[in-house]
């Protein structure tokens, strides 16, 4: 690719799609030729391939029909040159060529895609991690910068740029978890927050990028707003997906809500304990586990432990104690001053009782609290509320 100077043509893919020739934007100026644009952005990112007539037709028009391709592709192609302000040029001067009977794209035309640039900057990251970390990062965070969104946002349905949009998504992420991982190396926080926050804009349904961001909050002290992200973001997957927190998410809020936070720690220390989490969250995640129920006849049972009296001091001691006793897959929460609800998956109510009967046997002042059933579905065929 030769200079600045004398570049061509500047074109953008990611996230959104433009042309610019001598600084003006001819996608702007003719916007309404969707099917010119469609077989410019083909060429495009096959441009070290040719293709004749049929089979160009035959990838851009699967559910069309034409009875003269050749006549249809020249007359497009004219159309094309025209929006490309190449008129007057000559053979070698234009962007597509017809030659020998295929179309194919002019690799002598000078343009500059983002898209190149961008994967070009990952892979100097990738070169450089094994000799100087901070020159990686400096390349992972001009790339970061570089992407925008998906690789030709505005193609939804043309099954020939889904590898292509996905192999560059692949190296966004990658880039980013590389860039956190160097950046929590360096303590640097706010620029952890700035990246993720730019990120989840990109694309909020990525869970990573909302993991790192309340890390990086709670690594600065700001656990209040990392806490208030989590109810915010797993209510927002719930909603529109129907999802409950992943292992990795539930992980983290254990380690938000049970330990103090000045800087990261692995959230793989958290992969034994029970989930704990607020009543909220508890309550959408006891209606996922029944609507699992009704698609898969899959047991679960939700129980509450119940203290005789009230005494903080041993409520936070019983807390530890489902943390200790509770499978990784089960969950918990602080239901009201006196009282744990637990919600047991793959376990029916008959079951929960004997659970709870040993938990409370092995809890030194298990004879001050109550266990009883709230609601369940098993193979014991009992299901309801009592």
């Amino acid at each position: 690719m030769t200079g600045e100077s004398s570049v061509l043509y500047n074109i953008t893919t990611l996230g959104q799609f433009d042309v610019v020739k001598n600084n003006d934007s001819l996608v702007m100026s003719a916007s309404s030729s969707k099917k010119l644009w469609e077989l410019y952005k083909f060429l495009l990112v096959h441009r070290s391939q040719k293709f004749t007539p049929d089979s160009l037709a035959d990838q851009l028009w699967v559910s069309e029909s034409y009875s003269d391709y050749r006549g249809t592709l020249r007359r497009q192609m004219h159309r094309l040159r025209q929006i490309l302000k190449e008129e007057s040029a000559d053979e070698n001067g234009c962007t597509i060529l017809f030659a020998s009977g295929y179309y194919m794209w002019n690799s002598g035309v000078s343009i500059k895609v983002d898209s190149d640039i961008f994967e070009a900057e990952v892979a100097q990251g990738d070169l450089c991690m094994e000799i100087d970390s901070s020159e990686a990062l400096r390349h992972y965070l001009m790339a970061i910068a570089i992407y925008k969104g998906d690789y030709l946002p505005d193609l939804l349905n043309q099954h020939w740029v889904f590898s292509v949009r996905n192999h560059y998504r692949r190296l966004y992420l990658r880039a980013v978890e590389v860039a956190v991982k160097l950046l929590n190396h360096k303590h640097a926080f706010d620029e952890i927050i700035r990246i993720c926050q730019a990120a989840i804009r990109i694309d909020v349904h990525e869970e990573m990028f909302h993991i790192h961001y309340m890390r990086a909050l709670a690594a600065k002290g700001l656990r209040k707003d990392a806490l208030l992200h989590y109810e915010q973001i797993t209510g927002f997957y719930f909603r529109e997906m129907g999802l409950k927190p992943s292992r990795e998410m539930r992980e983290l809020y254990n380690m938000l809500t049970t330990e103090p936070v000045s800087a990261p720690t692995s959230i793989k220390d958290h992969v034994d304990n029970a989930h704990f989490c607020e009543p909220d969250v508890f309550r959408s995640i006891c209606e996922l586990e029944h609507k699992r129920h009704e698609r898969s006849g899959a047991d679960y049972s939700i129980g509450y432990l119940t203290i005789d009296g009230d005494s903080e001091p041993t409520m936070q001691l019983m807390k530890s104690h489902l943390f200790s006793h509770l499978r990784k897959g089960d969950c918990f929460a602080r239901w009201n001053e006196r009282q744990f609800a637990v919600l047991l998956s793959g376990a029916n109510r008959e079951q929960m009782m004997m659970i709870f009967d040993r938990l409370l046997g092995r809890f030194g002042e298990g004879e001050r609290f109550s266990a009883g059933g709230a609601e369940g579905a098993g193979k014991s065929g009992r299901s309801g509320k009592e």
